[in-house]
């Protein structure tokens, strides 16, 4: 739990931990690899500290210090993951195809992670055995949201990943980038050949390909988006590989937004690589500034300054060719300080508008409709005393900055889900001025 003292004003440095998203699946990779895999400007979050202790409980080697992770999976011999470990995450899903392929069989409890869609636990992870079905797995799904996936051999095959869609036009759906990092997985330690049509283009995957690519499987683009991997089982994968992972892209619309909304001065969002984070981000960069949103952006940096006149309205579409759905929550708040109606709609997750009854509770004008959300400005969070709980990692995200808007008290609850996404975003806003500090919860009865 965390109060906030909203009313001051923000601005200084801040430094950006490396992409959570691209940590999970080249972990992932390490799994079915016999070679280290190092991973730089490594975020200091409870991903990194759950699957460093899913590999040592499996037998493998895992270490981390001074931002860097190390892991290596030769050792692994265990086929049944701890329940009470991937129960915090949602990344230990993508660990089943190196499982399979080292071991021929796993067992994973229910997964973890932010309730934001239909499924067991909120999350789905049929389409993970359905991948892995085409290339020769069997398996089931368990009452309490695991699976159980085996197979003596995995084989190559072809896959257009639209199928994964919900929306074909759209390219876009919640099992899409799912399915494209099982699908690499199951390719790269399966044996043969393997075609993906369509391949999920963030860059989670783009750094799956990379690190893959490196510890030694054979891929090739044969057109913009057919990719051939030519398999020859986990024994193929043997070269060492050292990843810089970029920063981490929600991140920095995070650091953008408060220094729209909170904002007394410029705020410097730094780390190595910014400029991959800003090419990720363009369709997020092209929303900030059809809203009149000002940034600066050079190799290593990012600054974004206060709105100092009113934002423009704007629609945005979240969707997994454009915005990401991870940010949409931030557009929301961003809306209350545009001069009309904003829309967003969601093309991705179906249960992405948790925050919402948090900023209409701090006084702003958000109405939901299914997927869709309207926000009518300019309306900022005003309401002080209010007592709110947040549903998931970003609603957490985006109640606290909400807060810092308001002149006064307010308690956010649930505040354990920012530490899945963020190294330290308590101590950071305070380093930028903000007043918020955790807060004991009140003793029963």
């Amino acid at each position: 739990m965390l109060e906030v003292n909203g009313g001051k004003r923000i601005a200084g440095s801040v430094r950006t931990s490396g992409f959570k998203h691209s940590l999970v699946t080249s972990a992932a990779a390490a799994v079915a690899a016999d070679a280290d895999v190092v991973l730089d400007n490594c975020p200091d979050i409870v991903e990194t500290d759950v699957l460093s202790r899913v590999f040592t409980t499996l037998g493998g080697r895992a270490r981390y210090a001074e931002g860097t992770l190390t892991l290596n999976g030769s050792g692994i011999e265990h086929n049944v993951l701890p329940a009470d470990l991937v129960s915090s995450i949602h990344g230990s899903l993508y660990l089943v195809p190196g499982l399979v392929a080292r071991l021929g069989s796993v067992h994973l409890p229910a997964s973890g992670g932010c309730r934001i869609g239909e499924g067991p636990k909120g999350r789905p992870v049929r389409h993970v055995l359905d991948v892995m079905e085409r290339f020769g797995a069997t398996g089931g799904t368990t009452a309490e949201g695991g699976l159980k996936v085996r197979a003596a051999r995995l084989t190559g095959c072809e896959i257009d990943l639209l199928d994964y869609t919900r929306n074909r036009a759209l390219m876009s759906g919640p099992l899409y980038g799912g399915a494209t990092k099982t699908a690499l997985l199951t390719a790269a330690a399966a044996e043969g050949v393997t075609t993906l049509h369509h391949l999920y283009p963030k860059p989670d995957v783009v750094a799956l390909i990379d690190v893959l690519r490196e510890l030694g499987t054979d891929m090739t683009w044969t057109g913009p988006e057919t990719l051939v991997i030519r398999g020859s089982g986990i024994g193929a994968l043997r070269r060492d590989v050292r990843y810089t992972l970029p920063p981490d892209l929600i991140e920095v619309v995070t650091w953008i937004c408060a220094a729209v909304t909170v904002g007394d001065g410029p705020v410097h969002i730094t780390g190595p690589g910014m400029d991959q984070a800003v090419a990720a981000l363009a369709p997020e960069f092209d929303v900030l500034r059809r809203m009149g949103v000002v940034t600066d952006h050079e190799a290593d940096s990012v600054t974004a300054h206060p709105a100092e006149r009113p934002l423009a309205p704007v629609e945005v579409l979240a969707a997994s060719r454009g915005v990401f759905s991870d940010s949409q929550p931030f557009f929301a708040l961003m809306a209350g300080w545009a001069e009309g109606a904003t829309l967003i709609s969601e093309a991705v997750w179906e249960h992405r508008y948790g925050y919402v009854p948090g900023l209409t509770a701090l006084g702003m004008d958000a109405v939901q409709d299914d997927y869709a959300l309207r926000v009518d400005g300019v309306r900022t969070p005003h309401r002080a005393g209010q007592d709110l709980t947040a549903t998931d990692l970003r609603a957490a995200a985006v109640l606290l900055l909400a807060a810092l808007a308001v002149p006064g008290r307010t308690v956010l609850r649930n505040t354990h889900h920012l530490d899945r996404g963020y190294r330290d975003i308590v101590g950071d806003l305070r380093s930028l001025g903000a007043d918020v500090a955790p807060a004991a919860e009140p003793a029963a009865g």
